[in-house]
């Protein structure tokens, strides 16, 4: 810079660039006011008129969307049911067939000389060891449940081995 421009500056009182800093500083604030009401305006806000009702029915279609998928999920449930409920019906009819069937096949006692004394009757234990320890659990008065937790077998499983004694 000359020398003039230079003695015009210095010649400027402190107050004048004070207020120009001023300015300076309230039109940068005006500016970035300006920029985010145009990009909230882009976006869309919550302030918009309308878009609680815009927001409200969003959300109501989206909760009979998953109504009405809930409802095709327990009709689809509710038919497995009813089918597994129709082959347990199936399963017991053939169990009682195949009972009938193997009372008819047992070849006729013969009679016998002389009546063997009656003995109180021992159920039948089969070799598996883990068979005996179930019935022994069994016969000491623990629950299926209580069994499961000692053994670590599953329910079923302990139902359909106390099962296979009574036969």
């Amino acid at each position: 810079m000359n020398q003039p421009t230079l003695l015009l500056l210095a010649a400027i009182p402190g107050e004048v660039y004070l207020s120009l800093g001023f300015v300076v500083l309230v039109g940068s604030i005006i500016v970035t006011r300006i920029r985010s009401k145009k990009r909230e305006a882009r976006m869309g806000t919550f302030d918009e008129p309308g878009s609680d009702t815009k927001i409200r029915g969003e959300l109501e279609e989206l909760a009979v969307q998953v109504q009405e998928i809930t409802r095709e999920q327990i009709a689809k449930a509710d038919v497995k049911i009813r089918m597994l409920n129709q082959l347990l019906i199936e399963a017991d009819q053939k169990q009682k067939e195949l009972e009938k069937l193997m009372v008819r096949e047992l070849p006729p006692a013969e009679p016998r000389e002389s009546p063997p004394e009656e003995s109180p009757r021992e159920p039948s234990r089969p070799e598996n060891p883990l068979h005996e320890q179930i019935f022994s659990l069994t016969d000491a008065g623990k629950t299926p449940e209580e069994i499961c937790g000692e053994t670590g077998l599953e329910i079923g499983e302990v139902e359909m081995i106390l099962g296979i004694r009574k036969l």
